[in-house]
């Protein structure tokens, strides 16, 4: 069989001119008949809008009208202002008052301009003095609270140090250390420390225990958040080993749903926040004083300051948790949302601080009691959801750590396992065990690099965002009061200073700050015992 040759795709230029111009002729045309076209079109790209598949549209929608009807009431009540001003300095009667008023914001379109100028000129000149206003709100004379933030000062010695020497979360918040605890400690007549139920004992600081009761006048609550994500006999033993030092009471700060197996159903959001907020009114009523009572709520990053706080402000002005996503503290599943000072004016009773999370300098285990070196300390304040993602230098040792604290427990090590659907893995030692883990995580999630090789860093990173949003189970369980005297004479001196007080005397103290705040009948009425 004879091949034929391969024809050539050259062409001619007559030919291919002529293509050309039948292209060029085609675009006048394209070009004559889009200036026909009476559908006007804008160079820039058209704004999409909202998703309708978007979560919170409609709350987003409504807070757009709420602010346009403020908007309308304000321009509204200003217009009545300058009627009545010229009504009473000018002797004009309505019609040619309004006249006036209609020429003048055809003249100049600015008086909500001006406002908001105004604003803009007094939230400035707060910030320079460092406090500003942020937001008042009421609900038909339901409830109504004040929201001030104070700014944090930095000293001005410190600020090149800081920028060249420590930029990581952990050192900024030990140098805010005196400044936002002792702010708070000084100024609170009620101070509630939150402590994260997975793991109190870590987000638990006797410094800051003995600071306090050196405090006089001070009174000190214990609030074990995140009920949800340990089982109700984990919270109970806590509850009996904390409430043998101060008053502990249980608290669930929001209800957002973790995607996990969720305990502790009858301690709902509603239930603890209401039984807070009484406690904290019976106490204003009993201590007889002529102004409000100040409340300041302390604790690690990310234990839920600021939800607890929302959750007060609802219970208060019976909102409910329907209204989980708002009230007056930004939220987040993450540290460091919040980054002032905030006092809520709850009513002419009550008044509540919150504070930035705050990682206290106690770089030691407390179990243990030994001193850690940089890259454990930092492998436990990510355990402890105390730093943020991007302030996490080795998330793998993270992991390896977190591992290590769910190996000692059979269902902690299934939940695990299940929610990863993590198959047998053979392993020499922790580490191979840590790398293959995160191999199999890499894979699944497809967090793969060149070559197809597994990203063990993403993958780390995604266990830890699972076990901050409790996907996973995970909790530790307090020592006997027998190990823990001995353990403190083992605590080095820089770890937690003075001794703690006596048992006997500590004993008092909470059986006496108890009958002020009315927890026995708190905890029966919502714990059931």
């Amino acid at each position: 069989m004879r091949v034929k040759k391969p024809t050539s795709k050259r062409m001619t230029t007559r030919l291919r001119e002529g293509i050309k111009k039948k292209a060029a002729a085609q675009a006048r045309k394209d070009k004559k008949s889009a200036k026909k076209d009476v559908t006007w079109k804008s160079r820039r790209s058209k704004d999409p809008g909202i998703p309708a598949s978007f979560p919170y549209k409609d709350k987003i929608i409504e807070e757009i009208e709420m602010r346009k009807q403020e908007r309308e009431d304000q321009k509204r009540r200003m217009k009545e202002e300058r009627k009545a001003a010229l009504r009473m300095n000018d002797n004009i009667n309505d019609e040619d008052a309004d006249m006036i008023i209609d020429d003048e914001n055809a003249d100049d379109d600015g008086s909500n301009d001006m406002a908001a100028l105004l604003e803009s000129a007094e939230n400035a000149a707060r910030d320079f003095n460092g406090e500003v206003t942020v937001d008042r709100e009421g609900d038909d004379g339901m409830g109504e609270y004040e929201v001030i933030e104070h700014q944090i000062e930095n000293d001005d010695d410190d600020d090149d140090d800081d920028e060249s020497e420590n930029n990581s979360e952990i050192e900024k918040s030990r140098k805010q250390f005196d400044k936002i605890f002792k702010n708070v400690v000084d100024t609170a007549d009620v101070v509630l420390y939150v402590l994260d139920a997975r793991d109190p004992e870590n987000t638990r600081s006797r410094k800051i225990e003995e600071t306090i009761l050196q405090s006089q006048g001070k009174r000190l609550i214990l609030l074990l958040n995140k009920v949800d994500l340990v089982p109700d006999e984990v919270v109970k033993q806590w509850l009996d080993f904390l409430g043998s030092s101060f008053p502990t009471i249980p608290i669930k700060g929001s209800n957002g749903s973790n995607g996990g197996k969720s305990f502790n159903k009858k301690l709902t959001q509603n239930a603890t926040g209401n039984q807070l907020l009484l406690a904290l009114k019976a106490y204003a009523q009993k201590s007889n004083l002529h102004r409000a009572i100040t409340v300041g709520v302390i604790g690690y990053p990310n234990v839920g300051k600021s939800s607890i706080i929302n959750s007060l402000t609802l219970q208060h002005s019976g909102k409910g948790s329907n209204n989980k996503n708002s009230g007056p503290c930004p939220i987040g599943n993450q540290a460091g949302i919040t980054k002032t000072l905030r006092e809520i004016k709850i009513d002419n009773k009550l008044k509540i601080i919150d504070s930035p999370g705050i990682v206290f300098p106690e770089n030691y285990d407390s179990k243990s009691h030994k001193k850690l070196n940089k890259k454990e300390y930092e492998a436990k304040l990510a355990i402890l959801s105390a730093i943020p993602d991007k302030q996490i230098e080795d998330p793998i040792n993270a992991v390896k750590y977190l591992l290590n604290k769910l190996s000692k427990d059979n269902s902690m090590a299934d939940s695990f396992k299940e929610f990863y659907s993590l198959p047998a893995i053979g392993s020499k030692d922790l580490n191979d065990f840590t790398k293959k883990v995160l191999i199999f995580i890499a894979r699944k999630q497809g967090r793969l690099g060149k070559g197809g090789i597994p990203n063990l860093h993403a993958a780390a990173s995604i266990v830890l965002k699972d076990w901050r949003d409790g996907k996973f189970q995970g909790w530790s369980l307090p020592k006997s009061s027998k190990s823990e005297d001995q353990n403190n004479s083992k605590i080095p001196n820089g770890a937690s200073g003075k001794r703690a007080p006596e048992k006997v005397e500590q004993t008092t103290i909470v059986k006496e700050w108890a009958k002020e705040f009315d927890l026995d009948s708190l905890f029966t009425d919502v714990f059931g015992n």
